[in-house]
């Protein structure tokens, strides 16, 4: 079978030929995962850096450091417990990793064994497509069918589903992660594996939940991948309600799928502490999903471009506008241009400016400034010395309200 897209080119990089020529001159070495199964499709991990040079080697950790130090290249003892090191030479990185299998598992955390056998390796893994090897001149090794499934455009689990998910429960998101990359149709065993043991994801960190949730949200198929997780009971292990595919899908036709953005079309007014405890995205993603549903209520409410600018900022206010578009609300016409193309509004004036006009230091300038914002938002947030003028003399003129 061939990938008519295929591009092995980056095997032939000097820097790259050097580390396996380390590990094949004192045993055997083979590229494994998404870098062989990206490759098939066109994309190199030299062209993508989000594309990981993975190699697997029937040499230990003990002997790759011994063969990495005779050849001159640096390595990093990453994750040597479970067979991992990371060789670097000249900024190029690759991860190396000795042939393993499973002795023990409990659904979060594998014991392996170390072997030079390739079959148990590859028998380890989750999907068929992540079963793929290539040697070093490109030759590719297929044990468990993942060239078909490839082409296919399906996900499929290595053996026995049930068996796969029991190992470890994250591979139920991987699931969903990878078929919003490739899957055009779904494994129906695969589908009912994860429909009877989605408690499973229960007993996952968080850390690692979110991890794969915020991935899926940027690829081609997610508006699929995350309605059908939700027919099989996944999406509702992870967070209260019934999550919004339907405004998650309208909103990604558009060309949004930020993780704050993506987390409040599925999950609208859901706390904080929720989300943090949940998921533990960062404070940064939780204010964003914080400020992206107050800025949603304010176009709700008619608050026009520039305070939404104003009080926002755009990258929240387009955001906002992209969600309400897609929640079905009535969103003004233009109001989307406004946002994208006008100035945000910078309040023209400081407690200085009030201070200089005879007001004493101290509340009453505070009330002053918020009386002039009103009336400056009131009248389009001008930037005009004239007119800022004007209203700064109304605002002293102005009784507080109440």
């Amino acid at each position: 079978m061939t990938m008519p897209d295929a591009d092995f080119s980056w095997l032939s990089e000097p820097r790259l030929r050097k580390i396996v020529g380390a590990l094949t001159a004192g045993g055997e070495a083979r590229f494994v995962g998404g870098c062989v199964r990206d490759s098939l499709l066109g994309e190199t991990p030299l062209d993508n850096d989000a594309i990981d040079i993975d190699i697997a080697t029937d040499r230990t950790p003990e002997e790759m450091k011994a063969l990495f130090d005779a050849a001159g290249i640096r390595w990093i003892a990453t994750g040597e417990a479970h067979g991992t090191l990371t060789a670097v030479e000249d900024g190029l990185v690759a991860e190396c990793t000795t042939l393993r299998a499973d002795e023990e598992t409990d659904g979060r955390h594998a014991q392996v064994r170390f072997t030079r056998n390739w079959d148990e390796d590859w028998r380890r893994r989750d999907f068929t497509i992540n079963a793929l090897y290539a040697d070093p001149d490109g030759r590719i090794w297929d044990p468990a069918g993942g060239l078909e499934d490839l082409e296919a455009r399906r996900v499929r689990f290595i053996g026995d589903a049930r068996d796969r998910i029991r190992e470890d429960a994250l591979r139920i998101l991987r699931f969903f992660r990878f078929s919003a990359r490739f899957a055009e149709g779904y494994d129906a065993d695969g589908l009912a594996a994860i429909r009877e043991q989605a408690d499973l994801l229960d007993i996952l960190s968080r850390e690692r939940v979110w991890s794969e949730l915020r991935r899926t949200f940027a690829a081609k198929g997610a508006p699929r991948a995350l309605a059908v997780a939700c027919e099989v009971g996944v999406l509702q292990r992870l967070l209260p309600g019934v999550p919004r595919t339907d405004v998650f899908a309208r909103l990604h036709a558009a060309g949004h799928w930020e993780p704050a953005l993506s987390l409040a079309a599925l999950w609208p007014g859901l706390p904080r502490d929720v989300l943090r405890e949940r998921l533990k995205p960062s404070n940064e993603v939780l204010g964003r999903y914080a400020a992206i549903e107050a800025t949603r209520d304010a176009i709700i409410r008619g608050i026009q471009a520039h305070e939404l600018l104003y009080r926002f900022g755009r990258e929240d206010a387009v955001a906002a506008a992209a969600l309400a578009a897609a929640e079905g609300r009535q969103v003004p016409d233009g109001l989307v241009a406004r946002l994208q193309a006008d100035e945000v509004p910078v309040l023209p004036i400081s407690g200085r400016d009030v201070i200089a006009k005879g007001v004493k230091p101290g509340a009453e300038v505070s009330e002053v400034m918020k009386r002039f914002e009103k009336l400056w938002l009131e009248a389009g947030a001008p930037s005009e010395s004239q007119r800022t003028e004007e209203l700064l003399n109304r605002a002293l003129g102005s009784k507080p309200a109440g």
